[in-house]
């Protein structure tokens, strides 16, 4: 996403120039319930770290555990598939939901493009016509 904001930034400056204080880009915030998610999934994967390097007695310190789960013995059983969606699926599932892979053009605070709800990424003739509708003059 970088680069195509880069691109567009030059091509901007180009077609619009002197029009410009400044062209800036950011990445869109990911929703707030990723900034609690994360922070969970790390305590997931510490306990699951803690139970591999002590293994059953860990359960004897857990409120509400008298004795492993059943679904620690099914860990156990598979422990290439625990390891795979602890510290692998899980992880990149979450961060899917961080990236928005959102694409905004604003000009003095008006959304002029929004991938968000276009679904797709904007051609050049289509920001330069939504930027001449706002007022901005090609050329100088």
């Amino acid at each position: 996403m970088r680069a195509n904001f880069l691109r567009l930034r030059e091509l901007l400056l180009n077609e619009f120039p002197g029009q410009w204080n400044a062209i800036e880009g950011a990445n869109y915030p990911p929703p707030d319930w990723i900034k609690y998610t994360s922070p969970f999934i790390s305590a997931v994967q510490m306990f699951a770290m803690m139970l591999i390097l002590t293994g059953d007695g860990l359960w004897s310190y857990v409120p509400g555990f008298s004795r492993p789960p059943e679904f620690y013995y099914k860990m156990k059983e598979n422990p290439a598939l625990t390891f795979m969606v602890v510290f692998l699926v899980i992880p990149s599932y979450v961060q899917s939901f961080a990236n928005s892979g959102a694409f905004e053009v604003y000009v003095d605070e008006k959304l002029i493009f929004s991938k968000l709800e276009t679904g797709r990424m904007p051609n050049v003739p289509e920001i330069v016509r939504a930027l001449e509708a706002a007022g901005m003059k090609r050329g100088g």
